[in-house]
């Protein structure tokens, strides 16, 4: 059986300038929250929701998501499209100048699906913050997954940025056919 979709429901066109794509595949967008260890007392950050599946699969698992989604069109919809969700608070804004403390001071993890060009500002935003996250799983280009877990010798400026702050681990990869466009 196949689950729900918003992206088909919806006439949803990926922006380019957003370096919008899409994660659609079920078992990857189950794999991402498996990652982040998302359990029913837990507050997520999700950045950039886009059609709002991982949204759902959050939903259903933590006690408070924040979707913090850049393109204001997407919030629109989400906001109709999910608002049955109680738990769920969808706000338009740039991850990349949002303020962590949104969350109330409380502990919380951030899970995304990351554009090449937002990734890294967005990444060092939650680690350098003043409340950064407990978890962070984030899916991101290749390169930028491997430039954060590079080893001593292969280390660049991204590497030394998120081992500073934390133990990045490549979890597993995502076969391109998972993403729309």
């Amino acid at each position: 059986m196949t689950e729900p979709s918003i992206l088909y429901t919806l006439p949803v066109v990926a922006r380019k300038s957003l370096g919008q794509h899409f994660l659609v595949d079920q078992g990857a967008l189950r794999r991402v929250v498996a990652a982040a260890d998302v359990v029913p007392t837990d507050v997520v950050v999700e950045v950039g929701p886009g059609t709002g599946l991982l949204t759902r699969l959050l939903a259903q698992q933590a006690a408070r998501v924040i979707a913090v989604e850049l393109d204001e069109g997407l919030v629109a919809r989400l906001s109709k499209e999910l608002a049955g969700l109680s738990n769920l608070t969808v706000v338009q804004g740039d991850a990349r100048e949002w303020e962590p403390s949104a969350v109330g001071g409380e502990p919380y993890k951030v899970v995304a699906n990351l554009p090449y060009y937002a990734a890294t500002p967005i990444v060092r935003r939650f680690l350098e913050c003043s409340l950064p996250p407990t978890i962070m799983a984030v899916t991101v280009q290749r390169e930028v997954a491997q430039s954060m877990a590079a080893a001593p010798g292969k280390m660049r400026i991204l590497s030394v940025a998120t081992q500073l702050y934390g133990k990045p681990r490549i979890m597993g990869y995502i076969r391109p056919g998972s993403f729309r466009p």
